[in-house]
């Protein structure tokens, strides 16, 4: 459950972050605007694309948790061999966004905009790619709970 809670977090950040860096950039240039419509559906395909792999992603840590029935070693192990499938994806990602912010950089004629949009790249690129060490983290953090709990009782 924490998984997804800090998946769902971690995903909604980065992506709200840039939705809302979007929205207070300034309007492109009538001859840009179709263009920038175009890159902007291929993005949100993309998104689309990325947010199933992830869902997919959380089913399999979610039965690897399951299947591990609170073996530590034999949890970790498989969600190691989890993210260390899905890293590319999260890698790939990260590219494609920072591309997108690149392009929405690049059409804006207002410094300010242009500003914004690079800082909200510049904060969202590391989070996503962040995620996989902090679904790695927060399990470990599930299980370090659950030793400190029994060790209490």
């Amino acid at each position: 459950m924490l998984t997804r809670t800090l998946l769902a977090a971690m995903a909604a950040l980065a992506l709200a972050g840039a939705a809302r860096s979007q929205e207070a950039a300034a309007q492109p240039a009538p001859e840009a605007s179709a263009a920038a419509t175009l890159d902007e559906a291929a993005f949100e395909a993309r998104a689309e694309r990325f947010e199933q792999q992830v869902d997919q992603m959380t089913r399999e840590l979610q039965a690897a948790g399951e299947t591990g029935a609170g073996d530590q070693a034999a949890t970790l192990a498989s969600v190691d061999q989890i993210l260390a499938r899905y890293q590319p994806e999260f890698e790939g990602f990260a590219r494609d966004f920072e591309a997108f912010f690149n392009a929405s950089i690049a059409a804006s004629e207002d410094a300010e905009a242009r500003a914004e949009l690079a800082a909200a790249r510049d904060a969202a690129i590391p989070v996503i790619l962040a995620i996989p060490g902090q679904i790695r983290a927060g399990i470990e953090a599930q299980f370090a709970a659950g030793t400190a709990a029994a060790d209490v009782e």
